[in-house]
């Protein structure tokens, strides 16, 4: 019996349903910059290092608006861990992640409503999901990660970070310290690590006027994957200079165009 061909990438992203306020094509170019970015290669030194013995403690891990499961293939391929799920609002995000994390357990489904029991994970993770959340429903969103948390367990977010709160839509929102950190309390959990990140990017960024916005149908918002081969060497070192500095209990920095949160629930 002949094996159907499994569709292309473009005929995913045509027939599934993507989530709100994004342009047609978010999630191949954040797929394409998951595989080459800088940046993200940064910012996942960053995250072993706020994790630390986590990564290698079998756990039992979720991705909180999994996208396109970059994430949870880094997760896998670095750290170990006894079971990988993710969610997404969005099917074609599903679609994509199923091919790259095929191991994974992933469904499309709303942070206010995980198809999971109560204290079904040991880790969550959420990286750049929190800005898109409508406003309404943030709370609610945050409480049932925690639900599905064990007791105890952890939850590791990364969003958009500004000096100030900076609301551009219902759905997006660059974050300063103190919000982030009375949202995540607001929802039960207790504060390990806060920080900002990107120090040195963005300080020239907003140097020269620069910050993140809102992705738009004519503006995605994701890093392009050309890049030259001294910006990414510096770029990538700057970050892992973060990492290295992160890596101490109770450090910080100051300023980023990014902020992430360590918590217990």
């Amino acid at each position: 019996m002949a094996v159907a061909a499994r569709p292309t990438i473009l005929e995913m992203t045509a027939r599934v349903e993507l989530a709100p306020g994004v342009p047609t094509d978010w999630y191949r170019r954040i797929a394409e910059a998951e595989e080459s970015h800088y940046w993200y290669r940064g910012m996942e030194a960053i995250t072993v290092a706020l994790l630390g013995d986590r990564m290698y403690a079998n756990l039992r891990v979720l991705d909180a608006g999994c996208g396109a499961g970059g994430f949870i293939r880094f997760l896998l391929d670095k750290g170990r861990f006894a079971r990988a799920a993710g969610v997404d609002l969005a099917t074609a995000a599903i679609d994509f992640a199923s091919q790259r994390v095929p191991e994974a357990d992933l469904r499309a489904a709303r942070l206010t409503d995980l198809p999971f029991q109560s204290g079904s994970f040991d880790l969550a993770v959420s990286n750049d999901v929190l800005q898109h959340i409508d406003e309404s429903e943030i709370d609610a969103s945050l409480t049932e990660i925690r639900r599905v948390l064990t007791p105890g367990g952890s939850l590791l977010v990364r969003t958009n970070g500004s000096r100030r709160l900076r609301v551009e839509r219902t759905d997006w929102r660059a974050y300063d310290r103190k919000t982030l950190g009375g949202q995540i309390a607001a929802a039960g959990f207790d504060i390990e690590r806060l920080t900002y990140a990107n120090l040195v990017q963005s300080l020239v960024a907003s140097a020269l006027g620069r910050a993140p916005h809102a992705p738009t149908d004519k503006r995605h918002g994701v890093p392009s994957v050309e890049q030259g081969a001294l910006r990414r060497t510096i770029g990538l070192r700057l970050l892992q200079a973060e990492a290295s500095w992160l890596v101490r209990p109770g450090r910080s920095l100051p300023f980023g165009h990014t902020l992430v949160v360590l918590a217990k629930s």
